[in-house]
């Protein structure tokens, strides 16, 4: 997944000139979220409750905010 953003290092660098700064916009790549493994690739242990806490706490929070809403 790519996603764009203000390139600030062109900005700063420019920013006191007298016709004004350059503005630049850089496309940076995300990493892929992946499963942690061991070296055979089975998931770990610690890997797989962390999975299943963080979709324990999505489902929690989307049925508060339907709660609430």
């Amino acid at each position: 997944m790519r996603f764009q953003k203000f390139d600030l290092h062109t900005y700063n660098q420019t920013k006191d000139l007298p016709g004004g700064p350059v503005y630049a916009v850089v496309e940076e790549e995300l990493a892929d979220i992946e499963m942690i493994t061991d070296d055979e690739g089975n998931p770990t242990r610690g890997g797989l409750i962390g999975y299943a806490l963080a979709y324990a706490l999505m489902a929690g929070f989307v049925g508060m905010m339907f709660y609430i809403l």
